[in-house]
């Protein structure tokens, strides 16, 4: 016979080892922290201790604390408000994009500088590819320090830069395939263009990369992308924090579960969450053996 008890040791042995699982699984979405992949951003977060956010009302002081966007939407006006009163605690605000959702968050901040949404292209310094330009156009800097060449993929420029200090050009025969055909066309733009910029900002640092790809786990050992990544995670000292943005990143399936549970995890590890739980726990077990089983 099947006993209420039974039936309930199952359910919760189920939902644990379902929880077990969900919180251990490598997501595959682009740009999840967790992706092991090429195409995600797993060596950041092991490497650098980069932690994720999914909502801009918890970011911290801005001291010392260093925030990647990598928006694949634009963040609303009230997002960007809070992304203003971090910089105006001094933080450092690293906003990486292709194709145009951070002009939301330069145009919020009242940054003149924006990201042109146009694919650049270099059919002569790239990297087997046109489309992965191989920019050797530093100048020295915080940013730049170290760092001889870059590999982007799928890049845009920065245009204008406005207020904002580039550091970081493509080549004189690079351009910009305006119609997308993959081939360089009369009447296209060419370079040099921008595609890393930095100054300051309401108090803070802002540093643009027209590029949301460079810190890809298979982008990393490309040129010196990883000393790149180093310098970018150390604006904010030496003991700086880095934290990634998630709320504007790709979300499949599992990255709403993995949300999910790290927000119960936040919530139930406070004092009072934590006592309650732990008081259930101990007391359902207690009751079990307390009642008597009927024969």
């Amino acid at each position: 016979m099947v006993t209420a008890r039974f039936v309930g040791t199952v359910a919760v042995l189920t939902a644990a080892a379902v929880t077990v699982v969900l919180w251990v699984l490598p997501s595959p979405t682009d740009y999840a922290p967790s992706n092991p992949r090429w195409n995600g951003l797993r060596s950041i977060a092991r490497e650098y201790g980069a932690t994720g956010v999914v909502s801009f009302d918890a970011l911290p002081s801005g001291a010392n604390t260093v925030l990647v966007v990598i928006p694949s939407r634009p963040p609303t006006a009230a997002e960007v408000t809070r992304l203003r009163g971090f910089l105006a605690a001094g933080g450092t605000l690293v906003l990486m994009d292709d194709f145009g959702a951070g002009n939301a968050v330069l145009e919020g901040l009242a940054v003149a500088a924006r990201f042109s949404g146009h694919p650049l292209a270099d059919g002569l310094f790239n990297h087997r590819n046109p489309r992965l330009p191989r920019i050797v156009d530093i100048a020295p800097g915080a940013v730049t320090a170290g760092v001889k060449q870059l590999v982007l993929n799928h890049a845009t420029t920065i245009s204008p830069p406005g207020d904002l200090q580039a550091v970081a050009w493509s080549s004189a025969v690079s351009y910009l395939d305006t119609n997308d055909s993959g081939r360089r066309e009369a009447g296209e733009p060419v370079g040099p263009f921008p595609v890393v910029a930095t100054g300051r900002a309401g108090g803070g640092t802002l540093v643009l990369v027209a590029d949301s790809s460079v810190l890809l786990n298979a982008m990393l050992p490309l040129g010196d992308n990883r000393r790149f990544a180093a310098n970018l995670f150390a604006l904010g000292g030496a003991r700086s924090k880095v934290l990634l943005d998630e709320a504007h990143l790709p979300h499949g399936r599992l990255d709403a579960a993995k949300i999910r549970l790290r927000a119960g995890r936040a919530i139930v590890s406070r004092p009072l969450p934590a006592f309650i739980l732990t008081a259930v726990a101990l007391a359902v077990p207690l009751m079990s053996l307390l009642t008597p089983t009927r024969r």
